[in-house]
């Protein structure tokens, strides 16, 4: 029974400290955010177009690093749009309009190969 006391108390004090194990899930753009493996991807849709910034534990990922593709589905009928560098941490699709309520995937692909998909619905 001690045993099992103490795994629970160890437990409660680590939780913290996993739960802010990959950095934090706060939008610094004003976006939506998911998490895919290590990397934070935050979308943000505005006028102008779709923005994507990568993060890994609350550090800026280059974003030349990656080749990137956002698709968005809307009743059944799909739209793609490459997200280009845009400096930093920034993939940009300039011109891409999220429609409200749509399905918007981004699937990144990093130099090595590995992929990656973060799934948003837009709002």
């Amino acid at each position: 029974m001690h045993f099992r006391t103490t795994l629970a108390a160890i437990a409660l004090i680590a939780a913290p400290a996993m739960l802010h194990a990959h950095g934090s899930m706060k939008p610094q753009h004003g976006g939506l955010v998911q998490m895919t493996g290590e990397t934070m991807i935050e979308l943000v849709a505005g006028p102008k177009g779709v923005d994507v910034y990568l993060s890994e534990e609350d550090e800026p990922l280059v974003a030349a690093g990656f080749t990137a593709k956002l698709t968005q589905t809307v009743a059944g009928a799909k739209s793609e749009a490459t997200l280009k560098p845009a400096g930093g941490n920034k993939l940009t699709a300039t011109g891409f309009k999220a429609a409200k309520g749509a399905k918007l995937v981004v699937a990144l692909v990093d130099k090595g190969g590995a992929k990656s998909f973060a799934t948003f619905q837009a709002k």
